[in-house]
């Protein structure tokens, strides 16, 4: 995004509010709003960018396009604390999965041979559960080792 016609337009997008709404929210005037978002007005005051930089919880630099819309919020120790347990509950599962997947493979294909069950599940899917389950594996080691980084980094 370029412009404040189409960073406007963006957040108004996003958050399913119309011209109006926004005047009426921001106690701005609506046509100074609609001038804003078809780039009539092409430097706006600051008393005009602000309440609507604070009702979309944005910077007025984000609202210009000087910064990215993102409001990238360091992580607390609280939340890398739960983000390191709920991935540590992932890799259990995961674990537990890769080691009972091929039993349970084999006895799923086992009781389509014998006509115990009918397939309701294609055998031929089977295998992409192990490869599943072994990339989620990897992924949260991956991401757990990242937030290992990142602590590392806010502790130096």
């Amino acid at each position: 995004m370029k412009n404040l016609s189409e960073i406007l337009s963006h957040l108004m997008s996003e958050a399913n509010i119309k011209s109006a709404e926004l005047a009426r929210k921001t106690g701005i005037g609506q046509p100074v709003i609609y001038r804003l978002m078809t780039g009539v007005t092409e430097n706006p005051q600051i008393l005009t960018l602000k309440p609507i930089a604070d009702y979309f919880g944005k910077s007025i630099d984000q609202l210009l396009g000087l910064a990215p819309l993102e409001n990238i919020q360091p992580l607390t120790h609280a939340m890398l604390h739960e983000l390191g347990n709920k991935l540590s509950s992932i890799k259990t599962v995961a674990s537990v999965l890769i080691d009972f997947l091929p039993a349970l493979i084999e006895g799923y294909q086992k009781a389509l041979l014998t006509k115990m069950i009918r397939e309701t599940v294609s055998s031929e899917i089977l295998p992409l559960l192990m490869l599943n389950t072994n990339n989620l594996l990897k992924t949260a080691n991956y991401i757990q080792e990242l937030l290992l980084n990142y602590n590392n980094k806010v502790k130096d």
